[in-house]
């Protein structure tokens, strides 16, 4: 669990009467991310989710809130901001944004069903219908642009070498002029919020941005549709079905599906080798990348037509 940055009860109740919430009846961490901390925050009548950022600026931060509400407003299921009365949506606390945001009520599960997909596609659908605002960022925050960072360091590490050789893979095999829009970029199943047979909210788009949509998919596919021995195709079946409900990917689109799964997997995998031996390294964390970095290989092993069967006209009747 990340936990960056502590706080007592004085702390989390001076935020509290900032965001105009009323009184504090109980709080507790969260599981977190890499760079932010989470509190499930009480009071007598709601719950809320207090998150800080160790790394993010006050631009980003605000410009995540703004996203949020962006979203919301457009219908999308996902956080709700609270907006404090007498202050900007994003407040500091000891030179850290924090943004305050409705408890969604419900769970996280690994194995989403079959149903949940089918509503995770379709939602992914209304999302990249809608316009990209122009405070977003015009590329995925870890994407193959980002990877010199790591394969230009100074490490010596076999993963040097498998990172630039998926490099190589993806330029070759990601076609230009493809469609870009407003993706979540983080699609994994710990980012869904489910409570019976209902997605009830996709939750943290920190890596949100302009980029394309087949992107988005390949994420979800890695993130949300695996088995022990890789991707289980039965389950992206049910989230292109639910996507295409919706609207319609190009042929070239469907055609590069499979690199972008590869391109989703190894982008992970760099982000979590980067931040453990780069940006914040930690023994007990370097090997977080590997599994990320299989996966990427054994996608790579599936012969195109699994990716482009998917999209085979039995599968959405």
């Amino acid at each position: 669990m990340a936990l960056y940055i502590r706080l007592d009860r004085t702390a989390v109740e001076g935020l509290a009467r900032r965001f105009g919430i009323g009184d504090i009846t109980a709080f507790s961490a969260m599981d977190g991310g890499q760079e932010n901390t989470s509190y499930c925050v009480e009071t007598s009548s709601a719950r809320y989710v207090l998150t800080l950022w160790d790394q993010k600026s006050l631009k980003d931060a605000t410009n995540l809130a703004n996203l949020l509400i962006y979203l919301f407003d457009h219908g999308i299921r996902t956080s709700r901001v609270v907006v404090p009365p007498k202050e900007p949506i994003v407040i500091l606390h000891d030179d850290k944004p924090v943004m305050l945001k409705r408890y969604v009520e419900g769970g996280v599960t690994a194995d989403l069903a079959g149903n949940i997909l089918v509503q995770l596609g379709a939602e992914m659908a209304r999302l990249h219908e809608i316009s990209a605002p122009s405070y977003i960022p015009q590329a995925f925050p870890y994407g193959r642009g980002q990877f010199p960072e790591v394969t230009n360091s100074n490490i010596d590490h076999v993963y040097i070498d498998w990172l630039s050789e998926k490099q190589g893979y993806l330029q070759e095999r990601i076609p230009q002029h493809l469609p870009m829009t407003l993706i979540h970029g983080d699609v994994f199943f710990d980012n869904m919020i489910v409570q019976g047979d209902q997605l009830k909210a996709i939750i943290d788009f920190e890596e949100a941005c302009h980029y394309y949509r087949s992107f988005d998919l390949g994420m979800a596919i890695v993130g949300a549709c695996r088995d022990r021995q890789g991707i289980s195709f039965k389950k992206a079946r049910k989230l292109l079905r639910g996507y295409q409900k919706e609207t319609t990917l190009h042929s070239i689109e469907q055609e590069s599906l499979k690199t972008f799964a590869v391109y989703a997997a190894t982008a992970t995998s760099f982000s979590r080798f980067r931040q453990y031996h780069l940006r914040r390294p930690e023994p007990r964390f370097h090997d977080k990348h590997v599994e990320m970095q299989t996966l990427a290989d054994t996608i790579s092993r599936y012969p195109d037509s699994q990716f482009t069967g998917l999209f085979a006209e039995k599968i959405f009747d």
